[in-house]
């Protein structure tokens, strides 16, 4: 299957110096579920709590998924109050958020903007956020901002991952000294055999879906030829069972520089957070990023301990689910050491990704 990589009240518990920053007309507390990695029922409390304990957590999201972006806002805010960042009394750790929404090579510009050196227009123009960013993560960057916090640009430039992708890993020892800078240092670690095996599921996985199928087709009662078979759920073979003999030579090479340029993209973000947190003595990063890249506890997270093998690291992986108040032991168990199932039937993947295809629809 499709890996998709107890609300309360919250605004009345925010210090005075975040609460405007999360004032929307939106509000999803009806509309996602809290379990354990092994399924039991928890709380948004319970996540904050295990926060205490550790050195890095790791929220990973569906880019498409409003109820995520809106949890993940939620979560920064309490970590703030949990750790009193940037109260008058005095913070009980230093915090940080990292951010795979922004690339190494404008730090500097997030920099100036969290110092009000330049405006939010002219570093939305200059720092190249995600498409959406107003929706999905302003919310946070602007919360950090006002508690006088780091924001972490974690990711690996685009431009660089593509090369990998498009040439190999071996490709990057041929950039220049300024190119690799913002690059973590060569080689980056090789992917886990556990990530190989996650990469290759999902590869195997990718051509039996229709990218663009309107959410809630019906279909019962159609003429059975009329109906696209790319809308019908296929079995598929594992991966790690598929006669590689099969393969063409070139789309063994497309896949292998694919899981390599994803590990970059994981190298990356966890060399920026682990330099963070030797800086930093104590501190805690608040790592926002997509699901992929850390469900099961692995792709970044091995990364960290890779350069950091002493950092305590909390995974908490937001899932797309139709029924989000049934935690499916199958599909869920140990992606991470929380997972938040929210509502399907909100996720704004056909709005954005294939609406304009489709004519408009």
């Amino acid at each position: 299957m499709r890996r998709t990589i107890l609300g309360l009240g919250l605004l009345t518990l925010l210090p005075l110096g975040h609460a405007d920053v999360l004032a929307q007309d939106v509000d999803y507390t009806q509309h996602f579920q809290v379990f354990t990695g092994q399924g039991e029922p928890a709380t948004l409390e319970d996540i904050v709590a295990a926060i205490a304990t550790v050195d890095v957590i790791f929220v990973g999201e569906t880019h498409t998924d409003p109820v995520g972006h809106w949890l993940e806002a939620q979560l920064f805010e309490r970590a703030l109050r949990a750790t009193k960042a940037g109260e008058a009394s005095g913070a009980l750790r230093g915090v940080a958020l990292s951010m795979e929404m922004f690339q190494r090579d404008v730090q500097s510009i997030v920099d100036e903007y969290l110092q009000d050196l330049i405006t939010e227009d002219q570093f939305k123009a200059s720092a190249r956020p995600w498409e959406h960013y107003d929706d999905d993560y302003r919310a946070m960057v602007e919360a950090a901002k006002q508690a006088g916090i780091a924001v972490i640009a974690a990711n690996a430039p685009r431009r660089y991952v593509n090369r990998v992708s498009r040439l190999g890993r071996e490709a990057l020892f041929d950039l220049p000294a300024r190119a690799r800078s913002v690059l973590p240092p060569l080689p980056y670690p090789q992917p886990s055999d556990a990530y190989r095996a996650e990469w290759m599921a999902l590869m195997a996985e990718m051509p039996m879906q229709r990218q663009c199928e309107p959410p809630n087709i019906e279909t019962e009662g159609e003429d059975p030829a009329a109906i696209d078979p790319h809308a019908v759920e296929q079995p598929h073979q594992p991966a790690e069972e598929a006669p590689r003999a099969a393969m063409p030579s070139h789309m063994g090479a497309f896949i292998e520089n694919g899981l390599q340029a994803q590990s970059l993209w994981d190298a990356s973000m966890a060399y920026a957070i682990t330099t963070f947190l030797e800086t930093q003595p104590g501190a805690l990063v608040f790592h926002v990023v997509g699901g992929f890249h850390v469900g099961n506890g692995t792709g970044t997270p091995e990364q960290v301990h890779y350069y950091r093998p002493r950092t305590r690291n909390l995974v908490v992986s937001m899932e797309l689910a139709e029924d989000f108040h049934s935690f499916d032991h199958d599909e869920h168990t140990g992606r991470g050491d929380f997972v938040i199932l929210t509502d399907k039937s909100l996720d704004l993947d056909y709005e954005r990704n294939c609406a304009d295809e489709e004519g408009g629809k």
